[in-house]
Parts: structure tokens; sequence; C-alpha cells
């Protein structure tokens, strides 16, 4: 019998291939594959470049439902004639934060629907309901977007599944994970929380008119209080849309967490990144946590979780590798840094600054100041850790002067311990604050001081591999160099590259010989 549901996994395609995060497995298809699971639907996970490039594979699926970012939009509407074409009879939802911009997706892709924000339960209720196989009342199920005769109608928002929910009942597939003929290399995401506890907002004027009136609600010692602005200005930063679309903080049970990595382990699995807005809002403070620095960190239900994954056999024993990313820095105290070090090895925390100035830190509704984020690095590095900075060219109201601070924070941070500066360009995003500003431009002068620091510091920080031996995965072939592997570390470091053809899962030895690029090493293969 023929799987009945394709499930696309878009996330970073773009255009149509992955051009970053070639070593990363999100969350998102195998959630989705654990709700169709749940509800006895054969499914399976194909990666949208895979798709594209063997069309005829779509032929063995009935249904399809794909999970995409907003920059995916060109790959899935390229999947989308495809899928037409092929499959004229099969219905198509779409997930992801691609739906929050319904009106054009629905024109250009045409699916059946979309699905809104958190997915699992307005999933399950269409499956309930026969979806793939019935003609439904669409208006009766809550958390979709669809067009009837040209119309856009959006149901009612589904309220959030609250942390119980979660962890009883929506597991994600750990079955599927085989799916991706990387799996064995690549970094496997599994959600602990879900939310982000900034519930601050932008000072700047907003495109259509709306504007911080100093209301307070802010700065409350309320946490509900927090919750409401009376200009309607989406919460966090104002790039990002994660307060806005998942809530404040929900963290899933330790219980739950240890069984996915358990089963991802047996499976063959060997790098698992515990994903979070902020891995330091796990189990922090009572809901709801909308204080991004306040509670501090929750020590104690950390160090637990941390101990029972620990106790995993492949775990304890170094064949696995455990890694947890984003931080705040308000929250990154020298006592939970000890907690961290003390039961992960070879750490590299991702700290969001994305501007220099505090001035325009605080315009954006970023919390805490450059200082914070110095310090948490020299905090990391003290502790042996090898911290990743992230800085944003092209946000609103950079200014020559903001671009002048950022520059000389890079340096700093730099000099204090930073492993690497990751510096991306602004894109708005739907459901931020800024979803209505103009993306930014690689070509615009004034951020250009920005790009060369950061590609100068991070050249210089690979040169310090040079002659050192790192142990790596194999994962795909080189795209750029015939007869070359791509191999990711096994824990924390550098991507390589090593003469050869070797298989996807392989562990090899390394000897760093030639630094390539600030992104690549060229290596070879010593055992």
């Amino acid at each position: 019998m023929s799987d009945q549901v394709l499930i696309v996994d878009a996330l970073s395609a773009g255009v149509g291939r992955r051009t970053s995060s070639r070593d990363s497995i999100g969350c998102g298809p195998r959630a989705v594959a654990g709700v169709l699971e749940k509800q006895k639907v054969q499914c399976k996970i194909q990666r949208m470049e895979d798709v594209l490039v063997i069309p005829k594979r779509l032929r063995r699926y009935n249904h399809v439902a794909i999970s995409a970012m907003t920059m995916d939009l060109p790959a899935a509407v390229k999947f989308a004639k495809i899928w037409k074409h092929e499959r004229p009879h099969g219905r198509m939802i779409i997930g992801g934060p691609i739906a929050f911009n319904p009106k054009p997706v629905l024109e250009s892709l045409k699916p059946d629907l979309l699905v809104m924000g958190e997915g699992e339960a307005t999933l399950e209720n269409l499956l309930e309901q026969d979806f793939f196989s019935e003609n439904i009342d669409l208006s009766k199920i809550d958390g979709i977007a669809y067009l009837d005769h040209d119309d856009l109608f959006l149901t009612p928002s589904r309220s959030f599944i609250t942390s119980e929910e979660w962890s009883n009942d929506y597991k994600a597939s750990t079955e599927r994970i085989v799916d991706y003929k990387d799996y064995q290399a690549a970094r496997v995401y599994v959600e602990v929380l879900r939310g982000c506890s900034n519930f601050g907002r932008t000072t700047l004027p907003l495109p259509d008119g709306r504007e911080c009136t100093n209301c307070g609600n802010c700065q409350s010692s309320n946490m509900n209080e927090r919750l409401e602005c009376p200009e309607n200005i989406p919460p966090g930063c104002g790039f990002c849309s994660v307060p806005n679309t998942w809530g404040p903080p929900r963290s899933r049970s330790a219980a739950s967490i240890v069984n996915e990595i358990e089963e991802l382990v047996a499976s063959g699995v060997h790098r698992i990144v515990l994903e979070a807005p902020d891995f330091l809002d796990y189990q922090r403070g009572e809901s709801p946590v909308t204080n991004p620095c306040a509670p501090p960190a929750n020590n104690d239900a950390i160090a637990s979780l941390l101990d029972d994954l620990n106790a995993i056999p492949e775990i304890n024993s170094g064949n696995v590798h455990l890694s947890i990313e984003n931080i705040k820095a308000c929250l990154f105290a020298d006592e939970i840094a000890g907690v961290l070090t003390k039961r992960l090895t070879s750490i590299s925390p991702n700290i969001g600054l994305e501007t220099g100035s505090d001035i325009h830190m605080a315009q954006i509704g970023k919390c805490g100041s450059a200082s914070d984020v110095v310090n948490a690095v020299k905090t990391a590095k003290k502790h042996g850790m090898f911290p990743y900075i992230y800085f944003i060219y092209g946000l609103p109201s950079e200014t020559a002067e903001s671009v002048q601070a950022s520059v000389k924070i890079m340096h700093e941070v730099s000099d204090a311990g930073a492993e690497r500066i990751i510096l991306y360009g602004f894109r708005p995003l739907p459901e931020s604050a800024f979803s209505h500003f103009s993306e930014s431009s690689f070509h615009d002068p004034l951020s250009e001081p920005l790009r060369k620091t950061a590609s100068r510091i991070n050249r210089n920080k690979k040169d310090r591999y040079l002659g050192k031996t790192l142990c790596g995965i194999a994962a795909e072939p080189s795209w750029s160099r015939h007869g070359y592997t791509i191999v990711y570390p096994f824990g924390e470091g550098p991507i390589m590259t090593v003469r050869g053809g070797y298989s996807a899962g392989s562990l090899l030895m390394l000897k760093i010989t030639k630094v390539l690029s600030p992104g690549l090493l060229e290596a070879e293969v010593v055992k």
C-alpha cells in the first residue's frame, strides 16, 4: 500500500534548494507526522529539494502537507504546480510561518487550506472530520484560512495547547526521522518549549500609524498586564514573530523530552539540539512568564532535565552529542553557566544582540543592553563555552551611529571570547511588529562596515583551527568542490570539507589544513 500523505519539509528551501542550515532537521515536519501517526494515517517526509528534482515520486502519495517559512514561497509555488499536475485530485494543506500571509499564499499556491499557527490540534481536528476523504465544512474548523470563490476566510483562532496537552497528547514522530537521508549526521532539533518571554514592544512608529503611547504595560510587574497593548503592537523584538505567534513560554515535561530523544538515538541520530527560543525559559516562573529577565532561570529544573538526558547510555558514553542553542544574555548568570557546563560538553550558546546601540535596542523592543551580552560572553568563556553572537543589518531605524556602535561591540565580544559573529539581513516577518517595513539590502553602503567586520573576525577565528584535529560526521557530497565530502563537527565547531567520498554518518578524525572561507575549512582524514 502506498503512503497516503506526503509531508514536504520546505524549511529553508528558498527558491528550491537549501543554501543554509543544511545540517539541520527541524521540529515541524516531525510534529505533523506525529499527529498523522496518532490518527493511523500513513505518511512520509521528504525534503522540498528532493521532490522538485524527481517529481514522479509524488505519484506514490494521495495527499500532501507542506511545512514552510515565509522565505520558502518560491519553492512552494514550484511544488504546487508540479503537485497539481501529478496529483490533480490530491489535497494540499500548508502550515508553518508561511501561513501568516494567507491571501497571497492561497492565491499563488491554491492549497485546500492553510493551518494558522500551532498546528497539532487543528490537524487532528481535520483528520477526525475525515478531511482527506470527505468534503467537510471548513468554517467549523478553528485555526485555518481558505478561499471560497476567491474570497478569503479566516476561522477563529485556536487556543494554544497547554503544556500538559503537549507533553501527554502530542508526540513528534521519531519513526520518520529515517526519511531524512542525512539524519545520522544532522543536528536533529527536539522541542523543549514554545513561546517567548519578551513581552516588551518596539517604540518605533509603525508604517500603518500605530505607535507606543508609553502606557507602562511592557514594564509592569504584573505578568498579565504585559500581555496587553492598547495600541495593538505585537509583543517582542520588532523583527520577531515568536511571542505573537506562540505566546508566552510553555515547557514540555522532562519525561516526554527524554522519551523522544531515547527513540531518536535508538534510530541512529548522533546530534541532538534542545530547541527553544530561549532554553533558559525552561520551567521558569509561573505562567504567563512575560518578563524576559525575571525571575531567574530555573536551575533545578534545567539540571534535572539534563541529568535525565545524560542517563541515556549513548549520550553518557559520548556517542551522541547533546547541545542547546538560544539563550538571553540577561538570564545567563554564573550559576546557570555552571549547571550547563557540568552536564554538557562543547557548548556554543547563541546570544542575540542584533545591534550594539543601547538606544537602538530599546527602540526595536530588545531587552537588556549591549554590555549584558559582553558580560554573557565573558561568563560563557570562563566556563569553557564557545558562544555565537547574532547581529542584524538593515533593521528599521538603523543609523550610522548604531552601525558604528555595532562594529565596536563586534570587536568587544570577539575579544571577550565569542567563537563566531553571525550577521544576517533584516526580513519583515508576518505577525511581527516590523512586518510592513522594507527588507534590508545586501548592497546598502550603510551596513557595509557590519558585513566587513563580521567576515574579518570570523576568518581570523578560523585560522586558529589550522593544524588541529577534530572529530566530524560525513554528511553529503560538496556542491562546489567536486570529489569532496562535507563534514559536520561531531560537537560544536566549523563545517569542514575533505577529499573523497564518504557515506553519510561516517565518523572521521580530521586534521584542519586550510581556511577556505569564514564558514568553511578544508581538512584531511587522519583516521
